[in-house]
């Protein structure tokens, strides 16, 4: 693994860590100015749907921003967001709403009206989508990715660190796009009803498409980033060869989500519609679960790493608690467990007591121990005291 900043005569761990905010770097004004242009591009389209259909514009907005906050709050449970500060996630879904998406919408049409030109207008109807989508959108997507790395570089110390961001542009993209798609269903409903597109577009872009959407895609394209950034050791065209294949997987299964492959064997129903969907799906869930799932292992032997240099005190991190730092969903679990034998209050304590393990742990790798890193030694001792009187007993 790359460590690019290392402390002299000491700990083989960088030390001191790039914040999101780089005005001497070309990389931030360029992501800074492309997030600003798409901002105003994307607020004009939400205005014009205000003027023609207010309440689906206004419903749409607040349906799809708890759609967006559901998933972060999923990420929260997972403790993922402890890889990057809170503006780090925020960049990377503005990139993905408002930068890709204002790129990405002239170039569909440019490549559509080229391929009527070079195919047939026939071509385009049932194919555009499948031509055009995948290869603006994901690359775009991941050209975000690209200049978050650039800004702030040794931010991204693990594979799940990239991944994370990758995900948070592809939601970026993907609610922005179910927003604009849910105005303009309502401006071609048949009825004289704005709440009805909303729900329906939650039902069939939120549920039954939400989890192998942009999200999924451009995790699978940020795993080759993460390779590509993390073995140095590796020779560059091996480097560039792992970054295209994983660009070239999220382009095929984007791909194949646009095209009409399987659609003659359902008869277009919303039972039937509904199983396309999840055919077409779920191999693309599978796969960016199994990339999830890698970058979590690795990041879990990255974060034992840090943690037996650094925290080697068992009233800070005991045995059991050391085994499940690199498992989250194990934590999740624990916290669960908690919850339901003592009560709402210890599961409390007990998330509380696992954050600010993982804030120590990163503290230290980033700052040494020391200043930095006293008040979570402080909280970590806090809870315990405060959790293991409520689970000594059972009740």
């Amino acid at each position: 693994m790359n460590q690019p900043i290392f402390e002299k005569d000491a700990s083989p761990w960088p030390v001191g860590t790039d914040s999101f905010f780089q005005p001497r770097r070309a990389a931030f004004w360029v992501l800074a100015a492309l997030i600003v242009n798409g901002l105003f591009y994307t607020l004009h389209l939400f205005f014009m749907g205000v003027r023609v259909v207010p309440v689906t514009a206004l419903l749409g907005l607040v349906v799809w921003g708890v759609y967006t906050l559901v998933f972060v709050q999923v990420f929260r449970t997972l403790d993922l967001l402890e890889q990057h500060p809170p503006e780090a996630f925020v960049l990377a879904f503005a990139w993905g709403g408002m930068g890709a998406v204002y790129f990405s919408a002239p170039a569909n049409i440019a490549i559509q009206s080229l391929c009527a030109k070079l195919v047939s207008p026939e071509f385009v109807a049932v194919w555009g989508p499948a031509v055009a989508g995948p290869i603006t959108e994901e690359f775009l997507k991941l050209a975000g990715v690209v200049l978050l790395v650039l800004v702030a570089r040794n931010q991204f110390q693990t594979y799940l660190s990239v991944l994370i961001v990758g995900a948070m542009t592809g939601l970026g993209f993907q609610v922005t796009e179910n927003l604009v798609h849910t105005v303009n269903a309502s401006m071609h409903f048949p009825l004289e009803n704005q709440v009805a597109p909303v729900f329906i577009n939650l039902l069939t872009r939120g549920l039954l498409s939400g989890l192998w959407s942009h999200a999924a895609y451009t995790t699978i394209a940020s795993f080759g980033i993460a390779w590509f950034l993390l073995h140095p050791e590796k020779r560059l065209p091996a480097r560039i060869g792992v970054a295209f294949l994983c660009f070239a997987l999220a382009w095929a299964m984007h791909f194949v989500w646009n095209s009409p492959f399987l659609e003659d064997l359902f008869d277009g129903g919303y039972g039937e519609m509904a199983v396309l969907l999840m055919v077409k799906g779920i191999p693309v869930l599978i796969a960016a679960g199994l990339f999830w799932r890698m970058a979590a292992r690795e990041n879990g032997t990255y974060l034992h790493a840090l943690a037996a240099y650094f925290v080697p005190e068992r009233e800070l991190i005991q045995d059991d608690e050391w085994v499940r730092l690199g498992a989250p969903m194990q934590r999740y679990k624990v916290r669960r467990e908690i919850g339901w034998t003592f009560g709402w209050r210890a599961r409390r304590l007990k998330t509380r007591l696992q954050r600010e393990q993982l804030r120590l742990i990163r503290k230290a790798g980033t700052y040494g121990r020391g200043a930095q890193t006293l008040r979570h030694e402080v909280a970590v001792r806090r809870l315990r005291a405060q959790l293991e009187p409520l689970i000594a007993v059972q009740p």
